[in-house]
Formats: C-alpha cells, structure tokens, sequence
C-alpha cells in the first residue's frame, strides 16, 4: 500500500495533522500504541495569552489565540462534538504595585484585547484569596483534548487507517525520495512522538528538555465560573471538579506520581483558595520540550522523506491549530515555514556527528 503520509504518533499534534491532511484528500497512515503515554491525555488544555511570572505577552499571541478560535469551532462543528470552552481567568493580584501596573495596562493597544477588567473588590470572588482584588483575563480557557483525539480516533479507525501498535524505527528503510516501513511506502513520514522522539535514532540529534508535570483532580464544595491562576491554576471543567496543577520537573522525567508533588500543590493551592476541596486523583506527563522552548518543525537536514512535529510544550493547544495549519501548507504547497520554530536551528548539532 502506497501514502501519501505515514504519521506517527495520535496525540494533540498527530490527531490535528492527521485530520487535516485527511481532509484535503491526501492518503494517511497513522501509527499509535494505545498502551503507551501521551501527554496529551494529561495536559489540562489550557489556553492563556500571557506566559510566566511576569505574565508577558505569550510569543505570536496576537495571530495565536484569534485563529484557534475559529479553528476549534471549525473542528467542532466538523466532528460534531464541543471541546472549546471559553473560560475567563482570574489572576489575583499580590502588590499594589502589580495592581497599578495593570490598571496602566489595560489601556495599552497591545493588552487590552486580553483584559477584561480590574477587579478591585476582594469580595467579588470569595471563593479566592484575593486581598487587593486581581486581573481578569479574556481570550481564556481550555481545549477538551481527549475528546478531540478520541473522535479523531474513531474517524482513523473507520477510514481503517490506524495502526495500533509501536513504531519501530529500525524497521524504516529509505528508497529513493520515498520511505519504506513494514510493506507500506509513503512520500513522507512525519514523528509526532511527543518526549518519545528522543529514543528515535532518526531524531536523536535534537536537544529535547522533556519537563514532567503532575496535576491533581480535586471536588470543591462550591463550584468554580473561572480558572484562577497564581502559582498553580485551578481549572473548573466539570460541576464542582477542577484540575490543578502544575509541576515542573526537569530531573525526574518517568510517567509515576509523587507525594511530593501532591503536597507541592496542595500547598499552593490552600494558599489561594477558600473553598474546601477534596483531592479525587493524581496524575502525571511528561512535556516534550526543546532547548530553546520552540516547537520543532521541519524535515531531516539529509533525508526529506522524514519530518518532525514536536516541541510544543505547555502551550500546545495554542500553537497546533495555527502551525499545524502551516506545517500542512508548507508540505503541500512549499509555503514557507516561520524560522523560529524550524528544525533547521539544530542542523549544525547533526552534522557536527559526522
């Protein structure tokens, strides 16, 4: 059998691909063991225009966050299922100097189309711990990821082109300007492997900094209208259950929950909010981050066939629409890809092995 693609991977980015190469009518094959981890199917799917301690404008923003809206309610309305959920978010604020900062901010053409108010009055939300009143963000909320590659993995399934099982990498032969792999060819075979790429002898080269994080699953006894975000989020996404979390660790990079981690949040969490909560369930992930926290896209410095889609990071949800869109214009119609988020930035580190 002949593809025109062979992915693999069926997380957030190899669903997205997967569909959209579907859908302009290409020949697909997708690869995914069902047994294997995704982080995918542990992120929160938060989506928040604005990155950090200092809480900086997140990097594209302004193209980002318009077009994943039109995107996701595209995706909705396709596949008949609602995984958008626009949820305002609420930052508390901890100085009045940060208080002042913002109220000058909400004025500047470059926040305000991510401000929706300054809430003064600390007894607005009582459910927070909030003694100066906080920030109220628009342009918030969170992607229901799991029904989405779900229901991208039933439409695989009925097309009957998923394969459930591991990719082997030594079984990938190259013929000609073509890929080879277990009987099947394909014009090009894209990884989207998430933190997995880094046991891909084809993609070692890449300096990944896979980051675990771990998320606790509590019921409050009131329910939450907003994400509240300060040190850790806490995400409402059904009745009086929230997710919250999330830790970020470099050194220990398995897929197990820690006590630690537990007592880390709750921590935090009872730091900023009233409710009383019980913890329902832990769990944890590993991001598939690079060196230089950028996604990273493109194909092999020696063998075109092979490409990569991966680096996303914390802010997947938010970057897969647009450069997944892009990825596909750029393998269809030889658009340009955007130089910060190419793979091209580490070819020196693969030639440099030879």
């Amino acid at each position: 059998m002949h593809y025109d693609y062979i992915i693999v991977g069926q997380g957030l980015s190899g669903s997205l691909l997967a569909y959209e190469l579907l859908k302009s009518g290409r020949t697909v094959q997708v690869y995914d063991d069902l047994q294997q981890p995704k982080s995918s199917k542990v992120a929160a799917g938060i989506y928040n225009p604005f990155t950090g301690r200092k809480m900086v404008k997140t990097w594209m923003a302004d193209a980002l966050f318009p077009f994943l809206q039109k995107y996701y309610r595209t995706l909705e309305a396709e596949l008949g299922i609602r995984i958008l959920h626009n949820l305002p978010m609420f930052r508390p604020f901890l100085s009045l100097k940060e208080q002042n900062e913002w109220g000058t901010r909400i004025y500047d053409e470059h926040y305000r189309p991510y401000i929706d108010a300054i809430i003064a009055d600390s007894g607005e939300w009582p459910q927070v711990v909030n003694p100066l009143g906080g920030l109220m963000l628009k342009q918030t909320g969170y992607v229901d990821i799991i029904t989405l590659i779900d229901t991208v993995r039933s439409v695989l399934i009925d097309k009957k082109v998923l394969v459930n099982q591991r990719f082997t990498a030594s079984d990938l032969q190259m013929i000609k300007n073509k890929v080879s792999y277990q009987g099947h060819q394909a014009n090009k075979i894209i990884f989207c492997e998430g933190p997995w790429v880094s046991q891909n002898r084809l993609f070692a080269w890449i300096p990944m900094r896979p980051v675990k994080g771990e998320i606790l699953e509590i019921e409050l006894e009131q329910p939450l209208e907003c994400i509240v975000n300060r040190g850790v989020f806490v995400l409402p996404y059904r009745d009086k259950y929230c997710k919250v979390g999330a830790t970020f660790d470099n050194q220990n990079t398995d897929w197990e929950t820690t006590p630690t981690a537990k007592l880390n949040l709750q921590r935090k969490l009872e730091g900023l909010l009233r409710t009383p909560y019980t913890v329902t369930r832990q769990i944890a992930g590993v991001r598939p981050a690079s060196l230089d926290r950028r996604p990273l896209i493109g194909l092999h410095p020696e063998f075109e066939p092979l490409a990569l889609f991966n680096g996303l990071g914390t802010k997947g949800v938010s970057l897969a629409p647009y450069l997944v869109r892009q990825f596909c214009d750029f393998l269809e119609q030889g658009k340009p890809m955007i130089p910060e988020v190419s793979i091209s930035r580490y070819f020196s580190l693969y030639y440099n092995k030879f």
